[in-house]
């Protein structure tokens, strides 16, 4: 035991010293050396977890705006390239070909609404704010959260009709990510 004292108290020199720490006390436990036996706790009570059911978006009574919507997409298809989840991608093309309508209106509101803005160059600035919307969903703290997230929200967009999704478009998006109404508002 004093080989250890002395050991800890020499200068650190890199992780060599813990790592020497470490294998006198892995050699020591090796070697029968035991810890005295200690009284027994009580027992104590435990408690079953009931898991939660999942949280269903429901829809709102008012609408979001083409550009909601849009970014809903855009984080959508953000995650399906990163979170390396093949049901996520799957999803996500289903969600293209089943909601091909609402989201078509969405980016052609979107372009209309870009170059009433900011006219001939409205389609190259648009092109700017989805790639600053692109990376914001890109960098999000939380990848593995955001990942599992976007999953759920992709799921529950399937079993909703076009109509709504619209009406869950911002709580989807702050479902995913809780800074993603921060990111649409500075991409934009």
């Amino acid at each position: 035991m004093h080989n250890i004292k002395a050991l800890a108290s020499m200068p650190a020199k890199g992780t060599h010293v813990f790592t020497m720490l470490s294998l006198l006390a892995l050699a020591a436990c090796s070697t029968g050396m035991r810890p005295p036996p200690q009284a027994a706790a009580p027992p104590t009570q435990v408690t079953a977890v009931v898991p939660t059911a999942p949280t269903r978006i429901v829809p709102d009574a008012v609408a979001a705006s083409a550009e909601v919507v849009w970014a809903l997409r855009g984080g959508l298809n953000v995650a399906a390239l990163i979170c390396q989840n093949r049901a996520l991608a799957a999803d996500y093309n289903q969600i293209l070909k089943t909601h091909r309508n609402v989201l078509n209106e969405a980016y052609a509101a979107e372009q209309a609404r870009y170059r009433q803005q900011h006219g001939s160059a409205g389609l190259a600035r648009h092109d700017v704010a989805m790639t600053r919307l692109y990376n914001g969903f890109a960098s999000v703290p939380d990848r593995r959260r955001f990942c599992t997230q976007a999953s759920r929200v992709a799921d529950e967009l399937l079993t909703l009709p076009s109509a709504d999704v619209p009406r869950i478009a911002a709580r989807a998006l702050t479902t995913m990510e809780p800074g993603a109404m921060r990111l649409v508002n500075s991409a934009y």
